[in-house]
């Protein structure tokens, strides 16, 4: 009984070894796996960050009276277009029209005693310094003269640019003083985003770069704006930087308040190496990747880093130029054989 036992075991071990004798047979016999590669790459990293903003005109003014006087007229109201000198509102003053009057006669004065002195002096019938004097007093009047004229002609207050009205804030019959806010404009032809970019950002920044425009209001279109202005003081609340973005805005769809997100290249100092997101493979050691190196797969630990269109950057034993593989990666072995059906651009 025992005899037959140990017979028994005997045939049990010896069939253990002939079938792990097999398998390894069958693996070094298995064909190469079918694969697709992709070069190492080693450049510097742009990151995209998007960030919010607010979008105003390229000009948004308060427009102020340059002179005094009481409103009888009101041109333009909020919401409607302006061209350059169109008039907004209109002043009258009685007193500057009279004090006109005057300054027209002081003048007329003025020439006729200057004429006078002159051909008297050429009599030596004046002396020189009165006919200096009169000359002086000549351009004395004709300087208030040119004075009230002016005041005058700023009785009707004009847009200073092509815009729209944003409201007016006098009625008829208020009397306004120079310096007096009368109305706000705006132009929007062209416009500006203002955003606030964390510190740890606004270095990676350049004046005249490109930026991505979204108007959530307007669709998903990306429009494209042009930083114009990278604020050196910052906000200590917040620790961020006040950058100003730019873009043309033709047909008007942009208005002054909207919110826009704004998507900043950020230049990543140095190099990086970066591999296809699909070359990278998960396992209970942490991440590698498959390198064809001569007809079989290798396997390398990698410690990844920051995903850059479609790519990943990573640190390990790998270098630009080598072949990662990105397709049939799935199952590999390290040294397996491998057959390359495909470089992938």
């Amino acid at each position: 009984m025992a005899g037959a036992r140990n017979r028994w075991r005997g045939a049990l071990i010896i069939g253990v070894l002939v079938g792990i004798g097999l398998g390894a047979v069958a693996h070094a016999q298995r064909p190469p796996a079918p694969v697709i590669v992709a070069a190492v790459l080693v450049q510097q990293v742009v990151d995209e960050i998007t960030l919010v903003g607010t979008i105003q005109g390229r000009h948004n003014s308060n427009v102020a009276s340059e002179t005094d006087g009481k409103v009888v007229a009101v041109l333009k109201d909020s919401g409607q277009p302006l061209r350059a000198g169109d008039a907004l509102i209109r002043l009258e003053n009685d007193q500057l029209r009279t004090a006109l009057i005057e300054a027209l006669a002081d003048v007329k004065l003025q020439r006729f005693n200057s004429q006078q002195s002159t051909r008297l002096l050429l009599q030596q019938a004046v002396s020189e310094q009165t006919q200096r004097d009169n000359e002086y007093e000549l351009d004395r009047a004709q300087a208030k003269l040119t004075d009230l004229r002016n005041q005058i002609n700023d009785l009707e207050i004009q847009a200073p640019y092509d815009g729209y009205v944003v409201q007016t804030t006098v009625g008829l019959g208020e009397w306004v003083d120079r310096g007096d806010e009368v109305a706000q404009v705006i132009s929007i032809d062209t416009v500006r985003i203002r955003v606030d970019v964390p510190e740890h950002h606004v270095d990676g920044l350049r004046l005249g770069a490109m930026a991505g425009l979204y108007i959530d209001a307007l669709g998903s279109q990306r429009h494209e704006g042009r930083i114009v202005a990278i604020l050196p003081q910052g906000l200590q609340d917040s620790r961020t930087f006040p950058v100003i973005v730019e873009t043309l805005n033709p047909r008007h769809r942009m208005r002054g308040g909207m919110s826009a997100r704004v998507a900043f290249a950020i230049e990543r100092p140095g190099t990086s190496v970066l591999v296809h997101k699909d070359a990278l493979v998960s396992g209970p050691m942490g991440h590698m990747v498959y390198l064809a190196d001569q007809d079989q797969a290798t396997a390398r630990p990698v410690t990844v880093g920051m995903a850059h269109q479609g790519y990943v950057a990573v640190e390990g034993d790998i270098a630009a130029g080598d072949l990662v593989i990105v397709r049939g990666n799935e199952r590999l072995r390290d040294g397996q054989a491998i057959r390359i059906i495909r470089q992938q651009e």
